[in-house]
């Protein structure tokens, strides 16, 4: 495991979100799971998992989700519409599999790892997650659109590692 120095310096880098990695912009995936990245070596928590709408999403109504690989795990609830999305809609998950994703043109909240009034309302630093593969779908009636990827973590052994696939 990493030494908690060695925590604290990566919690600090890129403004507080560790390294992060880029996935250039694909075709929206219809009724199929897209690999997005490959986590290896041991885990991660992730500080931010982004998408970007860089082709207005041109099909009927459609949905997005997220999931690990390994269970397979959800990592939100897969209700969020993203029917005729604009270029530059953010989606952004939470890091609870209870929430939507959250979509928006002009901005998105980032989790503030405190504790609004009550515990119910707490809203966490990331998502731990295992070696595997972070994977998004969106449903068939997706159309035409395409979206690129941003992730943002912090290993949880020297080893592990994030790419683009």
């Amino acid at each position: 495991m990493s030494s908690l120095k060695s925590l604290v310096e990566l919690t600090y880098l890129d403004g507080g979100l560790g390294p992060r990695v880029s996935r250039a912009a694909a075709a929206d995936p219809q009724n199929a799971w897209l690999t997005l990245f490959t986590i290896s070596g041991g885990p991660i928590i992730v500080t931010a998992l982004i998408g970007v709408r860089t082709v207005i999403q041109a099909g009927g109504a459609s949905t997005i989700q997220f999931r690990h690989s390994v269970g397979p795990t959800v990592l939100d609830t897969g209700i969020t519409a993203i029917t005729g999305d604009t270029v530059n809609t953010l989606y952004y998950v939470t890091g609870d599999a209870g929430d939507a994703v959250i979509a928006a043109v002009g901005g998105v909240p980032l989790p503030t790892g405190k504790v609004v009034a009550t515990a119910a309302q707490y809203n966490g630093i990331g998502l731990i997650l295992s070696a595997g593969n972070i994977q998004v779908t969106m449903t068939a009636a997706a159309g035409t659109g395409s979206t690129r990827y941003v992730l943002s973590y912090i290993p949880l052994d020297p080893a592990s590692a994030v790419v683009a696939a």
